[in-house]
């Protein structure tokens, strides 16, 4: 439907510290839209300053899909859900970025590499952060 266009090869023209200024910029609008989210329209036109012609290149490289997937009050409202009716599925509580340790419904803020080699994500509580600090 649209033609296919190599993003990396598009902006390997612009220096790193260009790329980086733009990176944060949309990264900023992106994060602003899903916690007052909009369409489609409202994030490119509105939200990103654009005129009526960036519709299809910004809709084709997949902006339609962030619009659309992007509302942080909807994961918020299930995690509180689950928190309300104490469900205690390890799925469930990854997918909406619970703490993964039993009976813990705040927040996964945290992420660990388990013995095992599995990965854990809990909330600062119970992280590995208190027995394994990293020096900075």
């Amino acid at each position: 439907m649209f033609e296919k266009i190599d993003y990396d090869d598009l902006v390997s023209k612009y220096d790193y510290q260009t790329r980086l200024d733009i990176a944060a910029w949309v990264i900023s609008k992106i994060d602003e839209h899903g916690k007052n989210p909009g369409s489609f329209r409202y994030l490119i036109y509105d939200r990103l300053g654009f005129d009526l012609d960036a519709y299809v290149p910004l809709y084709s490289a997949g902006g339609m899909n962030i619009s659309n997937e992007l509302d942080y009050s909807y994961r918020e409202n299930l995690a509180n859900v689950v928190k309300e009716q104490n469900i205690d599925n390890m799925e469930l509580k990854s997918a909406l970025l619970i703490c993964d340790e039993p009976g813990c419904y705040n927040y996964a803020s945290c992420g660990f590499p388990t013995t095992d080699g599995g990965y854990r994500r809990t909330c600062h509580d119970h992280s590995d952060f208190k027995t394994n600090k990293s020096e900075i």
